[in-house]
């Protein structure tokens, strides 16, 4: 009989301390924060020496996640699927040097803005003059080249200035999973690469051959783009965002991944 009476309070003692447990938040269950990327837009996201994944944008969501308390984890996909893999967790985020669009604002929640970009063009060094091309310009070069080729990054900006600015002339777009792969390829299969400004700059910085120059695009703002069912969680990263630009932070991070 005592030993029956022993497991009876047992259990009670069990469920009660779970009920506490409950009631207290004590869950040992630690929040994550998704972060789909794409490595290869530095200085907003690139692999370092060791192949882990740094920039402007990693760092930036590492401070929020630390601010909110938050498991940042990092997922290096293709550029196009990351809104896809948004749509389909509440708790994620694409960090990705990403343009605030129309289109992409149908299938998430976007952030604040927190930097700004326009369109630049890679090339041999020399092949034009001055510090900015126009559109026209840049592809009539390219058409008229042996190789009529531009290289763009699917699904960005980029690539959609580009498709509009060939249409109707003899240039074709190739696209890429990022800028550095095409702008390898300049000379052999494509002769011009069109990509954001830091980017541009960062790939021409690190090739003698290449010179990059600014195309007369329209300013594009940087956001993150959250999940639809995760409004809260956007207020939320606002609230630091707009801190992180009023105290340098992100002025500081930038210089940080560009030096």
């Amino acid at each position: 009989m005592k030993k029956i009476i022993t497991m009876i309070l047992a259990a009670i003692m069990v469920v009660a301390c779970m009920a506490f447990a409950s009631c207290t938040g004590s869950s040992t269950q630690e929040k994550v924060l998704n972060v789909y990327t794409n490595a290869g837009f530095a200085p907003y996201e690139y692999l370092d020496s060791n192949g882990k994944v740094v920039g402007v944008d990693i760092d930036v969501v590492n401070y929020i996640g630390e601010k909110l308390g938050y498991k940042v984890v990092i997922n290096d996909i293709e550029f196009n699927a990351i809104l896809n893999e948004v749509s389909k967790d509440k708790y994620a985020v694409g960090a990705a040097g990403m343009s605030k669009k129309a289109e992409r604002d149908e299938e998430a929640l976007a952030s604040n803005v927190y930097a700004t970009s326009v369109q630049y063009i890679i090339a041999p060094k020399g092949t034009f003059e001055g510090e900015k091309v126009t559109l026209a310009d840049a592809v009539a070069y390219v058409a008229a080249a042996n190789i009529k080729s531009i290289g763009v990054q699917k699904g960005t900006t980029g690539a959609d200035l580009v498709a509009e600015g060939i249409d109707g002339t003899d240039a074709k777009a190739i696209e890429y999973s990022n800028a550095i792969i095409a702008s390898n390829d300049i000379g052999t299969t494509v002769s011009a690469v069109v990509i954001d400004k830091m980017p541009a700059e960062a790939i021409c910085k690190n090739k003698d051959t290449l010179q990059c120059w600014s195309l007369d695009a329209e300013m594009e703002s940087y956001v993150m783009y959250f999940n639809k069912d995760n409004a809260e969680l956007v207020a939320e990263v606002n609230k630091i965002l707009d801190q992180m630009i009023k105290d340098g932070i992100i002025d500081q991070y930038t210089v940080k991944h560009s030096s």
